[in-house]
């Protein structure tokens, strides 16, 4: 009885194969070449469910975006009048009762929008996501504190141009990456380098720690973050150009005009255009899901024509050595016999496409090491993709093992 895990037949059908390794050598550069299709797609699958198991930080539900910049007609205002737009409007809003709390930030969630520097502590320097913001920010959007404080009216002491230091706020991952396991507040932080007039970029004082900040969502691979505080009372700073609005529960679309027609009197030179957080997620998701869904479309109609090569391919093999197969049976080989016979020799195949393929996957550390998908996803995408593997080979030789174990031995012998 042919037993594919014996060792002596292993070894005969290794021999089988390596004889014939230029005939089987497009097979298995198809097989290599759908191997790593496979490695791809599940990869990619579990790289995106993992993100998207991971905290996000804050709440986007009920919070409102509003886009804030200065109309092309208005004249010029310096930075001291348009600080005082801003207050007026932080001030009305707060005072309307659909409104919970309001912030004015650089970034918000899910925009396209990225601000990232450089910032090094005791020789580790790395890049970190910057949004600069007003006070209440934590509110506005949830953010949960692990340590330290919230920007409040304590760091005005940092306004002006001539402030040394300043303070921010970081997420647990950067104060993992710069501290370690030291906790972070009252700890400082230099952007490296120095200002146009020579003078050294002032130090950032951690105040706080934040658990999570993911601002391009739940697909989005965690990194650093640091959040900057601006005073509204500071007109040296730069104002940030977004307002982030939490409403209360209840209040709708039909808010939104008598709300721009509020913006409006308090700043008469500002254009204003309000989105919701929700519908920016929206379409987040779909900025990652669409070019996925079409990767992995195109990647299923690939191995499904490798799947059908494969079926053409040994079904002709078995075909073209049917006296071959007579033989065995003559020589008393079951039909099982022969359908493990079959299958063996596309294992095999498989052996040498996967193996390739692992030593061209060997590199992929090497090369651009674990800044694209984690160790883990490495590690279990190559297990599913080996096992997925085999199994699609060994189902696309099923059906032709089948046909060459139903013919007789007398019939494969007079076979031409």
């Amino acid at each position: 009885m042919f037993n594919i895990f014996s060792l002596s037949h292993l070894q005969h059908l290794f021999k089988l194969v390596w004889n014939r390794k230029r005939s089987n050598m497009l097979m298995v550069l198809e097989i290599f070449a759908a191997f790593l299709v496979l490695y791809c797609v599940s990869s990619a699958i579990l790289h995106f469910i993992t993100n998207a198991q991971k905290p996000l930080g804050y709440s986007y539900k009920g919070v409102w975006n509003v886009s804030a910049s200065r109309k092309e007609t208005s004249p010029y205002t310096d930075n001291a009048s348009r600080f005082e737009a801003a207050q007026r409007l932080i001030n009305t809003l707060k005072q309307l009762p659909q409104v919970e709390s309001v912030s004015f930030i650089t970034n918000t969630p899910f925009s396209n929008s990225e601000w990232q520097t450089e910032i090094e502590r005791g020789g580790v320097k790395s890049l970190i996501s910057l949004s600069k913001t007003t006070d209440e920010l934590d509110k506005t959007l949830g953010l949960k504190l692990v340590q330290g404080r919230w920007f409040d009216a304590t760091d005005d002491i940092a306004n002006g141009t001539n402030a040394t230091v300043r303070p921010g706020i970081i997420n647990s991952i950067a104060a993992t990456t710069y501290f370690g396991t030291e906790n972070p507040v009252g700890k400082m932080l230099r952007e490296p380098g120095k200002y146009d007039d020579g003078a050294p970029r002032s130090g950032i004082r951690i105040v706080g720690v934040i658990e999570a900040y993911r601002k391009s969502g739940e697909f989005a691979v965690p990194n650093n973050v640091l959040f900057q505080r601006v005073s509204l009372r500071d007109t040296t700073a730069d104002l940030p150009y977004h307002l982030v609005i939490k409403m209360r529960d209840g209040v709708n679309a039909d808010f939104e005009e008598p709300l721009l027609k509020i913006m409006q009197q308090q700043a008469s030179d500002w254009d204003f255009q309000i989105t919701t957080l929700e519908q920016e997620r929206t379409q987040k998701h779909q900025m990652f899901l669409i070019p996925l869904g079409i990767g992995l479309t195109v990647a299923a109609f690939l191995l499904i024509t490798v799947g059908l090569g494969l079926v053409g391919v040994v079904w002709q093999s078995v075909t073209r050595r049917m006296r071959e197969l007579g033989v065995r049976r003559a020589f008393g080989a079951t039909r099982s016999d022969v359908i493990f016979f079959v299958l063996g020799e596309i294992i095999v195949l498989t052996t040498f496409s996967v193996m390739l393929g692992l030593l061209v996957l060997a590199q992929f550390p090497v090369v651009v090491g674990f800044s694209i998908v984690s160790p883990q996803v490495y590690a279990i995408s190559m297990i599913l993709s080996i096992g997925a593997m085999y199994a699609m080979t060994s189902l696309c030789a099923f059906y032709p093992s089948r046909i060459a174990a139903r013919v007789q031995p007398s019939e494969a012998l007079r076979y031409e």
